[in-house]
């Protein structure tokens, strides 16, 4: 049997799409983002061949403790004291999703597409 590893990736858009960032210029008033979210889960081997499972499928801002579409990111736990930053949601969704995988499955890697083109990866080496 092959040691490779079998990833999983799902995308959504189903964060707040208004945040106000800590930044100066152009970004630092009450803006909002169109946020895309692609979460990676990761195996050793596969259970069924074309599967979706891995608890991939479910939404991502329920796994991760965040509500769907409040008024305003920075007034949600934990940016209501941190910087709702595209580095800071992906290492936030990284950890908080990490917690709810059922083994042997884990979250190898988070990304979070502020736009078309920028985004930011956040991920463990183990």
């Amino acid at each position: 049997m092959s040691s490779g590893l079998y990833a999983l990736t799902v995308r959504t858009s189903s964060l707040p799409p208004t945040v106000c960032c800590e930044y100066d210029g152009n970004c630092e008033r009450l803006h909002g983002h169109n946020w895309q979210v692609e979460v990676t889960w990761s195996r050793r081997r596969s259970t069924t061949a074309g599967s979706h499972s891995t608890s991939g499928s479910e939404d991502v801002a329920s796994r991760s403790a965040l509500p769907v579409r409040p008024p305003v990111l920075n007034e949600v736990p934990p940016f209501d004291g941190m910087n709702p930053s595209s580095e800071n949601l992906a290492r936030h969704l990284y950890e908080e999703m990490g917690k709810s995988v059922p083994a042997p499955a884990r979250v190898s890697r988070v990304t979070v597409w502020e736009s078309d083109d920028a985004r930011a990866d956040y991920s463990r080496r183990d």
